[in-house]
């Protein structure tokens, strides 16, 4: 897949990381918009597909802050043939919202499911399915969730029987939401997970030997003001995450 990356500036989490010297790629502007954080509404996410258009670079979107995940629903919207969506996330964003006027970081799934045609099936990996909130009475027919209990008592090799048998050999894209991760391995604005970053790399690295990738998304990164970057402890955490991008990039150009 085309490992040139595109990174989306809404709040200035990425700026710190220095990516672009590392991977040819290209910025793409969002930090004029507002009211776009966690909630977005139909007119201001019109913008944002229209600047995503324009993008030179559609392998891997650096999308920032997990509060942007919806920009994801953009992405997929992109796609013309059929898919499933392989997402890594600590949650697993299938809040039901019947107000199709609004999007929403915890409704996007949800939203893509009811309105993206070629959106076949989902797999979520790493959701916490142990809270309140979570009833598998609910979650959608297309939708597979290997729950954060299942990544931590499974093999990869189990997980990766089971996403298999849902996939077969459909192409997939694949969203990753660094609040999966263990915090040994990143540090997000969001309750974390307990994968590891190996876990996530063995079962994406696997992912690309069997499945067609049409793109990849990642997103999780700590939001921080200018203050912020005072406190040596909180410049280890930007780090943190810049070697978990790093590592996920270098595992989908690797041969």
């Amino acid at each position: 897949m085309n490992t040139k990356i595109s990174l989306l500036n809404f709040d200035g989490t990425l700026q710190k990381q220095k990516l672009l010297k590392v991977y040819p790629g290209e910025w793409i502007d969002f930090s004029d918009l507002g009211s776009c954080q966690g909630y977005c509404e139909m007119p201001t996410l019109k913008i944002i597909e229209q600047r995503l258009q324009a993008r030179k670079h559609k392998g891997i979107t650096l999308i920032g802050n997990g509060n942007y995940h919806y920009v994801t629903y953009l992405l997929l919207s992109e796609i013309k043939q059929p898919f499933s969506l392989i997402l890594f996330d600590h949650h697993t964003d299938l809040s039901l919202n019947d107000d199709l006027s609004m999007i929403s970081c915890g409704s996007w799934v949800s939203f893509a499911l009811k309105t993206l045609p070629m959106l076949q099936q989902v797999v979520i990996i790493g959701a916490n399915t142990s809270g309140g909130g979570f009833d598998e009475r609910k979650i959608p027919e297309k939708v597979t969730v290997i729950s954060e209990n299942e990544v931590n008592q499974s093999p990869v090799a189990t997980m990766e029987k089971k996403i298999l048998s849902v996939l077969k050999d459909q192409p997939v894209y694949i969203s990753v939401d660094k609040d999966v991760l263990d915090e040994e391995n990143a540090s997000t604005n969001w309750d974390q997970g307990s994968m590891s970053l190996r876990q996530l790399l063995y079962l994406i690295r696997d992912l690309k030997h069997t499945n067609p990738i049409l793109g990849v998304d990642i997103c999780g990164e700590l939001p921080l003001s200018p203050v912020d970057f005072l406190s040596p402890e909180l410049v280890r955490h930007v780090k943190k995450n810049e070697i978990a991008n790093k590592a996920i990039v270098d595992i989908l150009s690797a041969s």
